[in-house]
C-alpha cells in the first residue's frame, strides 16, 4: 500500500514540475530590443491607467469635468 502512495506521490510530482516548466518556458522574455521596448511601453501604459484610475484621481476628474488626463 505505501509503495502504491510512494509511486502516485511521484507521478504527481512529476506532472506538477511538467506543468511549471512549460508556465515558465511560455512566460520567457524576449530577447530582441524591440521586444523589450514593447513591453517597457505595455507596463508603462498600465502604470499609467492604474495611476488614472486612483480614488484621488477619479476625485479630482470629478471637479476637472472629467476631461482632463494625469501627466
Amino acid at each position: 500500500m505505501t509503495g502504491v502512495f510512494v509511486l502516485l506521490g511521484g507521478l504527481l510530482a512529476l506532472i506538477v514540475a511538467l506543468i511549471v516548466k512549460l508556465q515558465l518556458r511560455s512566460r520567457r522574455r524576449t530577447e530582441s530590443f524591440e521586444g523589450q521596448e514593447i513591453e517597457r511601453q505595455h507596463r508603462e501604459a498600465i502604470r499609467h491607467t492604474r495611476a488614472n484610475n486612483t480614488s484621488a484621481a477619479v476625485h479630482s476628474r470629478f471637479y476637472d469635468g472629467g476631461g482632463g488626463k494625469r501627466s
